[in-house]
């Protein structure tokens, strides 16, 4: 792994969204790695909200070992331009950087205000094998999701080394970044990708066309399967495959798991929701809203119908609902669902539901007619 360290530049530039939540800075600075100096190499760096996300980074094509193919390089021509993207309005600078030896790559950098952009093209003839596309590093106290569904403490590290240029099985990485911030974080060729949160519950909202193959799905207890929907599920707007579910969840988590990472239907949001813990999303068809939830460890939990009924369109409100509950017994009940039917409720209604251990519940609103 590189060990790197960087020290101020006094040549940047410097990129900014347009709500200004985003800003990034882009340069040439001396670069340690390992013991050796290489000076001049190209870097870069990203804030949101004022609070450092993407610690000082090599860009361009760095040797695992050797020297870096960009070092001792200057920006030669650098051009700014307002750009839409998918997640709305954009800046994007686009540099050339140039080496006295006649080296020379063009990179784009762009930023929205929840998201940061690096694509970096080289000549084909300066590419190498085994070559990582940077060395990508984030703030001290970061925290890696980890792919088991629970924080991994040995992952503490400011000196993140993420998938290589070849490395076709790199999925993106979720990170809680100092501050609060979540960040999804991903490559794919020669592009690196940031996409910014201020609860966990947003990026499990938003899909990204990101994985082409999901693998086995095997959600072997409650923690396992709500990080699977943190970090399978925004990042493929395919279903995801048919799940294997241990014998520790209830049939109630199994239903709703089903429906939380299912596609499909008029609208979709996650209501709340922490990684590892408990996630509650709801999707609409029409008039009718379903509501699941899944949870890791026994708790109460509360659905306010009426943010949903805020967030859908007028013309398919109602003034009462019939309310389809789905849920597990209660330790005092029989074994086995219970099904439960509320008529006439109104969009103000609340439903609190005792989940057990690797436990769910789904709920049906249905409008009334007249």
């Amino acid at each position: 792994m590189y060990d790197t360290r960087m020290r101020p530049s006094t040549s940047m530039l410097e990129l900014v969204s347009p709500a200004k939540r985003v800003r990034a800075e882009v340069g040439v600075e001396t670069v340690w790695i390992g013991s050796t100096v290489y000076p001049d190499c190209p870097v870069w760096r990203v804030w949101f909200d004022a609070r450092l996300v993407l610690d000082t980074s090599t860009m361009g094509l760095a040797p695992r070992t050797g020297t870096p193919l960009t070092c001792g390089m200057h920006m030669a021509k650098v051009s700014r331009h307002r750009v839409p993207t998918g997640l709305g309005k954009g800046h994007e600078a686009r540099v050339r950087f140039a080496g006295r030896d006649g080296r020379e790559f063009e990179m784009r950098l762009r930023v929205t205000d929840m998201s940061a952009f690096c694509h970096v093209r080289m000549p084909r003839s300066r590419v190498q094998s085994g070559t990582d596309l940077s060395v990508t590093r984030f703030p001290e106290g970061s925290v890696l999701w980890g792919a088991e569904g629970e924080f991994n403490v040995q992952r503490l590290t400011f000196n993140a080394q993420c998938p290589t240029l070849t490395d076709e099985t790199g999925e993106p990485q979720v990170r809680f970044a100092p501050g609060g911030k979540v960040v999804a974080f991903w490559r794919r060729g020669s592009e690196q990708h940031l996409v910014f949160f201020d609860r966990p519950g947003e990026l499990a909202e938003r899909r990204f066309d990101v994985l082409e193959q999901l693998g086995g799905l095997v959600v072997k207890d409650g923690r396992a399967g709500i990080g699977m929907l943190f970090q399978k599920l925004p990042f493929t707007k395919e279903s995801l495959i048919a799940a294997v579910f241990g014998e520790a969840l209830t049939p109630s988590y199994r239903a709703a798991f089903d429906l939380v990472s299912s596609a499909g239907g008029d609208d979709f949001c996650v209501m709340r929701g922490e990684p590892g813990q408990f996630m509650v999303a709801a999707r609409r068809q029409g008039a009718v809203w379903t509501v699941g939830g899944v949870t890791s460890e026994p708790r109460t939990l509360t659905v306010r119908f009426e943010d949903l009924w805020l967030r859908a369109p007028a013309e398919v409100r109602a003034l009462r609902y019939t309310v389809n509950i789905l849920r597990d017994p209660l330790p005092e009940e029989a074994v086995g669902l219970v099904r439960e039917v509320f008529a006439g409720q109104s969009p103000d209604v609340r439903v609190v539901l005792d989940l057990a251990r690797d436990g769910g519940f789904m709920l049906e609103f249905v409008a009334e007619s007249g």
